[in-house]
């Protein structure tokens, strides 16, 4: 299934069940990686809003030290194949899949942050995480406890089987939440996750979508003024 045919499964999907009216506006153009996107995707609902958090558990990983790495490493292949860069939303992790997002939790002072996995390390007794030079910057870590719970590509599939109303988002003070797709204005893709961590200021989230390959895809969510008051 692709990022089109998901979006459309989503908003269709919660239309017939909830028996509401819709109109919307969709532009498709080519995302990277060949994934079709809506680049332009309003939806207009009426009716009560419905509840806007939903449970959504994360899967408990070992909890240990974080490490960071940075500068002599920037612009290095990593093992997933992609190039580092210190400023991004990345961590190296020994065994999740590649693609899982992971949330770090400073155990002194409970500030955290939703990393992509992809590289392997670190290779260090004790130490769980190698956080890119920003994500460690975030969070305030060094060689620092963490609490860590992570999302696998295979859950965010899983998640969405024989789902069409609910997707999994990632708020800015970086919680990961199930929401009503009732609840958004617009869906924008976003070519990677640290993209679209840095276009989802304000109210706005993160949107985590399978890819149709076993991968995952992202947006930026726009909510609805009452879905914010609700939130709030």
């Amino acid at each position: 299934m692709n990022y089109s045919a998901i979006i459309k499964s989503l908003v269709f999907g919660l239309v017939f069940t909830a028996v509401m009216s819709v109109s919307f506006l969709v532009e498709a153009y080519d995302a990277p990686d060949g994934v079709q996107a809506y680049a332009n995707h309003t939806a207009e609902f009426y009716g009560p809003p419905l509840p806007s958090v939903l449970p959504l558990e994360l899967a408990d990983q070992p909890d240990g030290l974080a490490s960071w790495y940075g500068g002599q490493f920037h612009g290095r292949r990593t093992a997933s194949g992609t190039r580092f860069n210190k400023d991004d939303y990345t961590a190296a992790h020994r065994s999740l899949p590649f693609g899982s997002l992971l949330r770090v939790v400073n155990s002194k002072t409970g500030e955290a942050i939703v990393v992509e996995v992809t590289d392997r390390g670190p290779f260090v007794k004790r130490r769980v995480v190698d956080l890119s030079q920003q994500a460690a910057r975030v969070i305030g870590v060094s060689v620092t406890p963490v609490n860590l719970e992570a999302l696998t590509p295979s859950a965010v599939t899983d998640f969405y089987a024989d789902n069409d109303s609910t997707v999994i988002v990632i708020t800015p003070d970086m919680q990961v939440q199930a929401r009503e797709a009732v609840a958004f204005v617009s869906l924008s893709p976003a070519p990677s996750y640290t993209e679209a961590v840095r276009r989802a200021v304000g109210h706005n989230v993160v949107v985590v979508l399978p890819d149709g390959e076993g991968g995952t895809t992202f947006a930026v969510g726009e909510p609805h003024l009452a879905d914010i008051a609700s939130v709030e």
